[in-house]
């Protein structure tokens, strides 16, 4: 059984640790604004598969941008994707990659490859690459059918995309077969069930609801399916009661479980 290191919440840098990117009451007031319980009713929503997570990106493309941007700042997660992509080296690919919300934070000499399946969220992309990345390369695929040769990429990045798909164990099988198995590293940042109980209920009750809305089920178990999927895990931040998955990990392997 492959053992990842023990989470930490250990800052990212300044401005993550004791300030409001960081704040218990930010969190819990982006969670419960969300979602108010006393406006649902009627019967559940039907289960959210692939096909019908394509239809809600398709027609969100256009909005998605203007709808994040404000909760990413106040919470952190802007901040975040920076100090992930830091660690992105050489030949980089970055599936499910949106709207390109990660474009910014890439050098402009970055030899970058981006995949979705969403058609529309990549036109959203190439309207952003021609001011912020010199060398990007577009193409509609689904981050669990990647056609690309085994270890063919420095770097494998994902953000907020194991939320959205039918198989995110095949997704991670697959970024980490077309990652270098020497020097590779795959980047992620994810949300996904919290450390704490009555938050991850809160979650686990409006997930399918969630799921209507944005094609995302944010209670998902990601070490669990990083550790199907055989990564090897060097480094696990968690922040914002535990939902916000920060991790470095490399292509197979196994690792002893570290104290932090």
């Amino acid at each position: 059984m492959l053992l990842i290191p023990r989470a930490n919440d250990q800052c990212l840098g300044p401005g993550l640790a004791g300030d409001v990117h960081n704040s218990p009451d930010v969190t819990f007031a982006t969670y419960v604004t969300l979602y108010d319980p006393k406006k649902q009713s009627g019967d559940a929503p039907a289960p959210m598969t692939d096909l019908k997570r394509l239809q809600v990106f398709d027609a969100n493309a256009s909005q998605y941008d203007k709808e994040l941007e404000w909760d990413e700042q106040l919470t952190g997660i802007s901040l975040m994707r920076r100090f992930l992509l830091r660690n992105a080296k050489g030949k980089v690919l970055e599936v499910a990659a949106g709207t390109g919300r990660n474009l910014g934070f890439y050098p402009k000499s970055t030899q970058l490859t981006l995949t979705d399946f969403s058609p529309r969220m990549l036109q959203q992309v190439s309207e952003k690459q021609r001011n912020q990345i010199q060398n990007c390369d577009l193409q509609v695929m689904h981050a669990g059918e990647l056609s690309f040769s085994d270890g063919h990429f420095d770097t494998v990045i994902d953000t907020f995309g194991l939320c959205s798909m039918d198989d995110s164990v095949q997704t991670l099988k697959e970024m980490q077969r077309v990652c270098k198995k020497e020097g590779g590293r795959i980047l992620l940042l994810e949300h996904g069930q919290s450390s704490y109980t009555w938050l991850a209920n809160i979650l686990d009750k409006f997930a399918d609801l969630h799921a209507q809305k944005w094609g995302c089920h944010w209670n998902r178990d990601i070490l669990g399916m990083i550790e199907q999927a055989g990564l090897e895990v060097e480094t696990v931040h968690r922040f914002h009661f535990g939902t916000t998955y920060y991790i470095v990990a490399k292509p197979g392997g196994r690792t002893e479980e570290k104290s932090v």
